[in-house]
């Protein structure tokens, strides 16, 4: 049997400690029904969804089998309670707070009693608005069947969160949502769902992190639905510790002239294996996707991004920075999807990483998946060390090798490290490659 995995069970592939029994279990502690119904749907879909083998082309670089799933917890659905500030509080507008086992919600400026938006758990935005997130159940915005772990996310959440933001609202300030783990073998399952109504601008801050030393596993389902005319700023920070686990499947859908701006940064963790995807699902959808990550020791990390264009007159821009030192292995998976009918597009991705050792590894597989005509899709990608002309210039100027290492890796990020729309966050940025430099 591999480490983590089920091989089969009364012909029913299941990954380890979370089949039909714990899916009862679960939907047991719930009175709800709606959601009791819900987890029996998504319960229904995670079980016909087969076993990730490496035999499968994006599993090829990551073996499935080093997901620690049966010698870890999966840890009750998190009740309501206090947890500690943070620095960034006071930069918005609301924060959500999920910490070993408990969560928070504060409401700063009074945007929730205004009601221009609601910030809620799950099953309680179930309960009382089941009418404004019913929709967004229904209409999934996840473009592409799930894996295996993104359907077992939707299944076996136990952080589920919905934030609504009005129409006509601006939310300059905007949302954190930030987790911080620190008891060992657990497995936290947040489930976040995120509408942003016609011609409304919102802001969501997600901050990912726990200590080093203890091993933890995270699973996070995520679906953004932006409608028409509105705008969402995303910037998600993984920094988690150095033997924490991470699965994601995240999906963003795009209605008529919305627009996102998502930017993902990926510092920690042992091992990351990430799926994301936006769907510019009406014309004029409008997606800027930005991510950094930075390998070293024997962390490994493998990103696969998607850029579906299931509408004509469309548009999504990706660039995607890493680093890989030591023994660290980045792998990127990229593909612009462009559906039947969807003419007119303009869809452009690239991938650069910087290779610093030998030892260090990163894979780069940008392509495209083009069934219509008429539109412009293009990619790129590259593979290198630094440039040693330019370490050598800074060199001749007085700089000793170590600061010109580092002012050459922090530019090679400041593209994409410029348009993080927060200082703070910028400021975590700088000094996690910094400390990754070393």
């Amino acid at each position: 049997m591999a480490v983590g995995l089920e091989q089969e069970v009364k012909n029913e592939a299941f990954v380890a400690g979370f089949d039909e029994a714990a899916s009862r279990a679960l939907a047991g502690e719930s009175a709800v029904p709606a959601l009791r119904e819900l987890r029996e749907v998504r319960f229904a879909e995670y079980r016909a969804v087969p076993l990730p083998t490496r035999r499968m082309e994006e599993w090829r670089r990551t073996d499935p089998a080093r997901f620690p799933f049966e010698r870890m917890k999966r840890l009750p659905t998190i009740p309501r309670g206090a947890c500690a500030p943070h620095a960034w509080d006071d930069l918005f507008d609301v924060i959500v707070s999920v910490e070993d086992g408990a969560f928070d919600i504060r409401d700063r400026s009074g945007v929730l009693e205004g009601g221009q938006v609601l910030v809620a758990p799950l099953e309680q935005a179930l309960r009382e608005h089941a009418d404004r997130v019913k929709p967004f159940l229904e209409k999934r915005a996840r473009a592409e069947a799930p894996d295996k772990f993104e359907a077992l996310g939707d299944a076996f959440w136990n952080a589920g969160f919905f934030i609504h933001v009005a129409p006509g609202v601006e939310l300059e300030r905007g949302v954190l949502l930030r987790y911080r783990q620190s008891g060992a073998g657990g497995i936290l399952i947040p489930r976040v769902i995120v509408a942003v109504g016609e011609r409304s601008r919102a802001v969501l801050v997600e901050s990912m992190e726990s200590p080093d030393g203890v091993e933890l596993m995270s699973v996070v389902s995520r679906e953004f639905h932006v409608a028409e005319g509105a705008k969402l700023q995303s910037t998600t920070l993984r920094a988690w510790g150095d033997r924490t686990v991470h699965l994601a499947g995240d999906w963003a859908r795009l209605s008529r002239d919305a627009r996102l701006e998502w930017i993902t940064l990926n510092f920690g963790g042992r091992l990351t294996k990430v799926r994301f995807g936006s769907d510019g699902a009406e014309p004029g959808a409008n997606a800027e996707l930005d991510g950094l990550y930075f390998a070293s020791g024997e962390q490994h990390v493998d990103q696969k991004t998607l850029q579906v264009h299931s509408s004509p007159d469309t548009y999504s821009r990706l660039l995607y920075k890493g680093v890989a030192k030591d023994k660290a292995h980045s792998v990127y998976q990229g593909q612009i999807v462009a559906r039947p009918g969807a003419i007119r597009v303009d869809a452009y991705q690239r991938n650069n990483n910087l290779v610093l050792n030998d030892g260090a590894r990163a894979d780069s597989m940008p392509g495209l998946q083009i069934d219509a005509d008429d539109l412009k899709c293009s990619h790129g990608s590259t593979v290198g060390n630094l440039d040693e002309d330019e370490l050598f210039y800074l060199r001749c100027r007085g700089i000793d090798e170590a600061s010109a290492r580092k002012a050459l890796i922090r530019g090679f990020f400041e593209d994409v490290a410029g348009r993080i729309p927060h200082e703070c966050v910028r400021e975590v940025v700088h000094s996690q490659v910094d400390a990754k430099i070393g």
